[in-house]
């Protein structure tokens, strides 16, 4: 039971409650809500990916987990290296096998680039100053994009894509201020290595003030309405101002790594915003 639970915490199971939640949200982006079996595919394809790449991820990332994650499960020893990449690949057929049903060339080449991006950011990207950050907020802000896709509308897709990439562009780099210990151990070229924390921070600070323009325009676009402007300013622009003034008072790892489940926690509202912008 305890090595159940460890497979399933290496899945991250916020991870895939987020992707279920923006699934839902991206069916009420269409004129018609889809069909229940469809949207069951697609979580079971989003899961099935996200759990396959965070596997990955953890695999090649085994070293630098025992100084900046040493809670997950290959530090502890609750699962090894082969069987973590032996999960991932698993996970990867299934979801391909899970996508047979809904097959489309649209939707081959979004799983393809998908799959790609989740096999060699690990191995090429991550460890790269911005290049990385921006990769896996791809492929974080392409679940919009494979839902409206699978849904029969993909340019429903490209606000709530952009918006979700923004996000966790921000998120990504915050999360790379917190782990400097472990990846300068390992001889990472992260960001705030390579240029050094005062940049990192301030690149946050550009990149949150264009997110927080940016997320205007859907509303000043007429795409969604006076409720996501109503929700976005309260749960998403105000927070996000908070989190600024956190981050300037204090770019400590620790203060970084409760930033980082902040921000986590803010991209809901963000959804959320989405959600009620539909009325």
């Amino acid at each position: 039971m305890k090595t159940l639970y460890a497979y399933i915490r290496m899945m991250r199971p916020l991870n895939l409650f987020q992707g279920a939640i923006a699934l839902l949200v991206a069916g009420t982006l269409m004129n018609q809500f889809p069909d229940w079996t469809v949207l069951l595919l697609a979580v079971g394809i989003v899961w099935s990916y996200t759990g396959a790449g965070n596997a990955l991820n953890d695999f090649y990332d085994a070293e630098i987990d025992k100084i900046n994650r040493p809670g997950r499960p290959i530090p502890q020893g609750l699962i090894s290296k082969r069987n973590a990449l032996l999960f991932s690949i698993v996970l990867f057929v299934i979801g391909t096998l899970w996508a047979i049903p809904l097959r489309s060339l649209e939707l081959v080449i979004i799983l393809v680039t998908a799959l790609l991006f989740l096999i060699t950011y690990s191995m090429f990207f991550k460890m790269r100053p911005l290049l990385g950050n921006a990769v896996v907020s791809f492929i974080l802000g392409m679940t919009f994009l494979f839902a409206a896709s699978v849904y029969g509308d993909i340019r429903k897709g490209v606000p709530p894509f952009i918006l979700a990439f923004g996000f966790n562009l921000i998120r990504e780099i915050v999360k790379d201020m917190q782990d400097v210990e472990g990846d300068s151990a390992q001889g990472a070229r992260t960001l705030p290595l390579r240029y050094g924390i005062d940049i990192a921070r301030r690149m946050v600070y550009l990149f949150t003030f264009v997110l927080m323009l940016g997320c205007l325009v859907p509303y000043m676009l007429n795409i969604y309405g006076k409720y996501y402007l109503l929700t976005l300013i309260i749960a998403v622009e105000i927070p996000l101002i908070y989190f600024l003034y956190s981050l300037h008072s204090d770019n400590s790892a620790k203060n970084c790594a409760r930033l980082s489940s902040f921000l986590k926690g803010d991209i809901f509202f963000g959804l959320l915003a989405i959600f009620l912008g539909r009325f």
